[in-house]
C-alpha cells in the first residue's frame, strides 16, 4: 500500500518552502508527493527546493482548473508512478500542514471504519483553537443566498460537538484522502468545474454511485493556513464561484427528485 500526495501550486513556491511540510511527507517511504505547477514557464519556481527533497514536480498543462489539475495528477501517478487501486490518492492544499503520523493513523482508521473517502478535523491555527469548518451538510439555494448575503451558513457542522467519526454530505477538497480504487470508479473530479464545488460534487456522486459518504474523523488534527480568494463581486473568483454553484444546483436537484421518490417509495412498502 502506498500513498500517493497531489499538491497543486498556484504562486505558492514560498509558503511551500516555508512550510516545509511536503518535504517531511516525501521523506516517508510507502509516500510519494507530486507537486504540479499551475502557472506557465515564467512562474512557479522550485528549483532549489526540489534540489534537496524527493518530490516529483509535473511542469506542464498549465492554467487548468482545481478538480482537473488533481485528475492531471492522478493520471500522471498511474502512468509514470504505478499507482494502483489498492492505494491512496491524497488530495492536499499546499497551505495545508500535516504531519506523516496523522495519515497513516487517518489509514488505519479508515480500514478499521470500513470506508474508502475520508478527511480529518482541520484547524486555522498552531494551537488548534480556531475550527476550519472543513465538513458540511449538501447546501441549497438559500444556503449560497444566505452565505453571500452575510446572513451565515446553516450548511456547516458544529465540529465542537462531534466527538466520534461522522459521516457526512461533503468535505472542503484542501484534504481529501481516497482510496485511489474509489477515485478511479468516479473518474476522478468533474473538470467541468473549474473552481469551488468540485468538493461538493465529487463527494455527491460518490454517495449516489457507490453508496460511500465521507467520513469525518475529529480525533485526527491538521492545520490549514487559509487564504481565501477576494469574492466580491466584481472579482472573477465571485463569478467562478457563482458558475459552479449553478452547476452544483442544476444537478443537486436534477438527482434529488428521484432519489426523494425512491425514498418515498420504500417508506410506503414498509
Amino acid at each position: 500500500m502506498k500513498v500517493f500526495i497531489s499538491v497543486v501550486s498556484h504562486d505558492h513556491e514560498e509558503l511551500i518552502s516555508e512550510l516545509g511540510c511536503l518535504a517531511k511527507l516525501a521523506n516517508e517511504p510507502n509516500f510519494t508527493v507530486v507537486l504540479k505547477s499551475n502557472k506557465p514557464v515564467s512562474g512557479d519556481n522550485f528549483v532549489k527546493y526540489l534540489e534537496s527533497n524527493d518530490i516529483h514536480f509535473i511542469d506542464e498543462s498549465h492554467l487548468l482548473g482545481f478538480g482537473e489539475n488533481n485528475n492531471y495528477v492522478y493520471d500522471w501517478c498511474v502512468e509514470k508512478l504505478s499507482l494502483t487501486d489498492a492505494d491512496y490518492f491524497l488530495i492536499l492544499n499546499p497551505d495545508v500542514y500535516v504531519n506523516v503520523i496523522d495519515i497513516f493513523e487517518l489509514i488505519k482508521a479508515m480500514k478499521s471504519n470500513g470506508n474508502q473517502l475520508s478527511t480529518l478535523n482541520l484547524f486555522r491555527d498552531n494551537k488548534f483553537e480556531s475550527y476550519d469548518y472543513c465538513v458540511r451538510t449538501f447546501p441549497s439555494l438559500f444556503d449560497f443566498i444566505r452565505s453571500y448575503i452575510g446572513l451565515g451558513n446553516k450548511s456547516i457542522i458544529d465540529k465542537r460537538n462531534v466527538n466520534a467519526p461522522l459521516e457526512v454530505d461533503w468535505a472542503a477538497g484542501s484534504f481529501l484522502l481516497f482510496k485511489a480504487s474509489l477515485y478511479n470508479k468516479l473518474e476522478g473530479f468533474d473538470s467541468n468545474y473549474f473552481m469551488y464545488c468540485e468538493d461538493i460534487d465529487i463527494c455527491w456522486r460518490s454517495i449516489t454511485l457507490f453508496q460511500e459518504k465521507p467520513v469525518f474523523f475529529p480525533h485526527i488534527r491538521a492545520i490549514h493556513y487559509a487564504q481565501h480568494a477576494n469574492r466580491s463581486i466584481f472579482s472573477k473568483h465571485f463569478f467562478w464561484h457563482l458558475k459552479s454553484m449553478f452547476r452544483y444546483l442544476t444537478m443537486y436537484y436534477k438527482l434529488r427528485s428521484p432519489l426523494r421518490k425512491k425514498e418515498n417509495e420504500k417508506c410506503t412498502k414498509e
